[in-house]
């Protein structure tokens, strides 16, 4: 034994030094408790919360936004490892993070009391210091991450099954309680379970973060999803309903199996200008109704009636006095069919055979969902039927 070692000391976490999680760290608002962004200052080892059984030890960060922050806590009383997102100590933020909590105590009380459905499970909520916390169940990974740890090569046809399959599940439950989730993406809202993360051969996904989502009767934002999942009729600007889910639901199944994103826009024009590229123009309704279609789009009245031409990046430039990049080129090909049957393939016989079929199957699924109309863009109930879900010969 080294000499020197003194026998009765024990390590204790608390006695580590006070490292700062957030930034900026300058203390300015709050009696200096919250930065100059309103945002809380936490340190590791730091207590959240004054009541016992609502204190939580600060462990580390796992993310920040527009809303706050995220962090990982221990339950001083339980142990128990939990996340706790820490809002701004600003009006609106509070305001929209209480229609959260709102939502997710009526899912996981009324819609999914049994947690089947994989909807996050809200713990508890406290105000701390004029800042709101919600307590989550504690999980692993996000789905980008994954495709991230399998450099951006896409997943197995039958991880990718499972993945949608278990998504589709949580949005016929968001559907009966009329619930529009709002910002349905890969990177940081969707995450395996704590337990899928240790067996990829039965993995579990949650849907998290309900900080977008609104009833489907209050659709009052326009400026909603995260741009490369971003439904037509948003970047329209057309009244959206829950297909707009549906709509990103057919981005994901796509970034999943291809390992990179199906239409990553680098702004609004270029991102409709990738959609209709490979899907076409949307129907003349939504271009004749939509409040943004005279931005993308001009009217060139045919003998056979008017059709809607998208601008080229020169007239839209020059309208907008912008500066627009040409489309980075992830995929050989430019239709739906090209990009998927040009992704590389097994090359054993009856793997091979197999996989084709698969890629059928899910070529076909992904028609359904990404249809550009959302009238006809297949309900999560409708999508659940298709064989590449089921399993059944396509």
């Amino acid at each position: 034994t080294y000499q020197g070692c003194n026998p009765e000391y024990q390590y204790e976490r608390k006695s580590n030094p006070r490292r700062v999680l957030t930034k900026p760290s300058k203390p300015t608002h709050n009696d200096g408790y919250d930065n100059e962004d309103w945002d809380y200052i936490l340190y590791v080892n730091d207590i959240l919360g004054v009541q016992e059984g609502q204190q939580y030890r600060i462990l580390e960060t796992l993310g920040q936004g527009t809303f706050g922050q995220v962090v990982k806590c221990e339950n001083i009383k339980t142990k128990e490892l939990v996340a706790i997102k820490v809002i701004k100590n600003k009006l609106a933020y509070y305001n929209q993070s209480l229609v959260e909590v709102t939502i997710l105590n009526m899912l996981n009380t009324q819609f999914d009391p049994d947690n089947k459905h994989r909807l996050v499970r809200m713990r508890d909520t406290f105000v701390f210091r004029s800042h709101l916390c919600i307590i989550f169940e504690m999980l692993s990974v996000n789905l980008f991450e994954l495709i991230k740890q399998n450099n951006y090569r896409g997943l197995s046809i039958h991880l990718v099954r499972l993945f949608i399959s278990q998504l589709l599940d949580s949005l016929v439950v968001l559907n009966q309680a009329r619930i529009i989730h709002c910002d349905l993406k890969p990177e940081s809202n969707i995450c395996l379970s704590l337990s899928a993360i240790r067996s990829l051969e039965a993995p579990d996904i949650k849907v998290i973060d309900f900080g977008s989502a609104c009833h489907e009767n209050e659709t009052i934002y326009t400026y909603i999803q995260s741009r490369f999942y971003r439904a037509p009729e948003v970047l329209l600007g057309l009244p959206y309903t829950s297909s707009i889910d549906m709509w990103s639901l057919g981005c994901i199944a796509a970034e999943l199996y291809l390992g990179l994103p199906l239409f990553p826009g680098s702004s609004e024009f270029n991102q409709l200008s990738r959609i209709v590229e490979m899907l076409g123009v949307p129907p003349t309704y939504m271009c004749e109704k939509g409040k943004s279609s005279s931005q993308f789009f001009d009217k060139i009245d045919t003998p056979t009636g008017r059709q809607h031409v998208l601008k080229s990046i020169q007239t839209y430039m020059a309208e907008n006095n912008t500066t627009e990049q040409p489309s980075k080129r992830y995929f050989n090909g430019t239709t739906l069919a090209e990009v998927i049957n040009g992704y590389p393939l097994p090359r054993k016989g009856k793997e091979l055979e197999k996989e084709l079929e698969a890629r059928a199957s899910l070529l076909d699924f992904l028609e359904g969902v990404l249809n550009l109309n959302p009238l006809e863009r297949w309900s999560p109930q409708q999508a659940k039927m298709h064989p590449f879900i089921t399993g059944e010969r396509f």
